[in-house]
């Protein structure tokens, strides 16, 4: 059974802990986007498929569901600490795995031992996610929970606006298994970090360790039945859903547009993503500030507005400009404010969660949450795979998937507006 803190953490506490936590993002986003980055690179410059920097999300939202009834289950039955350790080991012995294994494997051969990673590191991920959030309580007291969210969030978007250039530098240099063994060193030192923090519980919880299929489900379904019951939680689901299965078109095809269709090659790429990490950072410290008192429902919707716009811009200026200098600036602007936006929409709607659902449910519905969102994922991923590579212009999917998008949202926000709460 798993324990619950009884009493108030205090400021100093709660501030050493954001501390750590801050650290450990920081280590772990870097080195993690370095990775990533090169991974898709390689893949990109070995096969030329568009499908290169779109594995994740196709193979992510699978293990989601695969998965997201043992794991929330799981997070709100064991100490989330224990979890999240396991959970770096484990990630650790798939790193070791691949970095002894990557150079048997040439051209497309080269998926084999790539999707094999990515799946473990997708289950590490949901395990990861899942249990840091439902034991934000047990790390800070509830003043603190939306600067920990903030200050983590603007920890990882930091540390991502060197990521792409410097991924790229170090892997033209040192190839992919040195970034393999560069990750491997860094998730050490974020997992000692880990292992120094303090989790703050000391009442266990009623849930019983039952291993059976009847009652996995049993324990799952009160989480299912919460959510139905939170009409805001349900739209923000159903957006989530729709908005991420059009995103997947920007997240795949905006690479595949400037190093295959516009043969820009890779450095305008790393401009791009690393100007919308300077964008997450951004938003991260706004959340944290002059946000504070904007209403939950307004930040939602401009959040949306500001996104879809955003794709919309960056097809358009693909589309009328084949000038190096002219996407990498003004691209990386566009990406700057879109970056800015979806950090906004996340911080909040994780704030808003933490703060509403019962802790003793919070692993369950934050798991729930979490695949229902990614599930459109690997079919958006498929299905705009096979559009770029079937159309000269990807530019234009892009423009049409934000009208869309943008038609959607605004036929959703009268709903938002009339349940949404007024003073949060």
């Amino acid at each position: 059974m798993k324990e619950e803190p009884l009493f108030e953490i205090t400021d100093k506490a709660s501030n050493i802990q954001i501390l750590k936590d801050v650290a450990s993002n920081l280590i772990s986003t870097l080195s993690g986007s370095m990775f990533n980055f090169a991974l898709g690179l390689m893949l990109l410059n070995n096969t030329h498929s568009p499908l290169s920097f779109g594995l994740e999300m196709i193979i992510m939202p699978i293990v989601n569901m695969l998965f997201v009834i043992p794991v929330g289950n799981l997070v709100d039955t064991y100490p989330h600490k224990k979890i999240i350790v396991l959970s770096l080991i484990l990630r650790l012995i798939a790193l070791a795995s691949l970095v002894m294994v990557i150079d048997f494997f040439h051209n497309d051969a080269l998926f084999i031992p790539i999707i094999v990673f990515v799946f473990i590191n997708s289950i590490t991920n949901l395990v990861n996610t899942t249990t840091y959030s439902a034991a934000i309580h047990e790390l800070v007291n509830v003043g603190k929970i939306q600067t920990l969210s903030s200050y983590t969030q603007a920890a990882s978007a930091l540390s991502s606006i060197v990521a792409p250039a410097l991924g790229m530098a170090l892997y033209a240099i040192f190839g992919f298994r040195w970034m393999i063994v560069f990750e491997i060193g860094a998730t050490s030192v974020s997992l000692l970090i880990i292992m120094s923090m303090r989790f703050f519980y000391v009442k266990q919880k009623k849930i019983k360790k039952d291993g059976s299929q009847k009652k996995q489900l049993e324990n799952f379904k009160v989480g299912i039945n919460y959510i139905k019951q939170q009409k805001l939680i349900l739209e923000m689901i159903t957006i989530g859903v729709f908005v991420n299965f059009f995103f997947t078109a920007l997240s795949i095809g905006m690479p595949y547009i400037i190093s295959d269709q516009l043969h820009l090659g890779n450095a305008p790429i790393s401009y791009l993503e690393s100007g919308n990490a300077l964008g997450m950072l951004i938003g991260s410290l706004l959340v944290g500030t002059f946000l504070k008192k904007v209403s939950f429902k307004n930040k939602m919707i401009s959040s949306l507005l500001v996104t879809i716009f955003s794709v919309m811009l960056l097809g358009i200026l693909f589309a009328f400009s084949i000038n190096v200098f002219v996407i990498s600036t003004v691209g990386t602007l566009i990406m700057m404010i879109l970056g800015c936006s979806i950090i906004v929409l996340n911080i909040i709607t994780q704030v808003f969660l933490q703060m509403k659902v019962p802790s003793e449910i919070l692993g369950r519905v934050m798991s729930t949450i979490i695949t229902i969102n990614t599930s459109a994922m690997p079919i958006g991923t498929l299905i705009f795979t096979i559009i770029f590579e079937k159309v000269n212009s990807g530019a234009s999917v892009l423009i049409i998937c934000a009208v869309i998008m943008l038609v959607y949202v605004l036929w959703r926000i009268p709903t938002i507006i009339k349940i949404a709460p007024e003073n949060e």
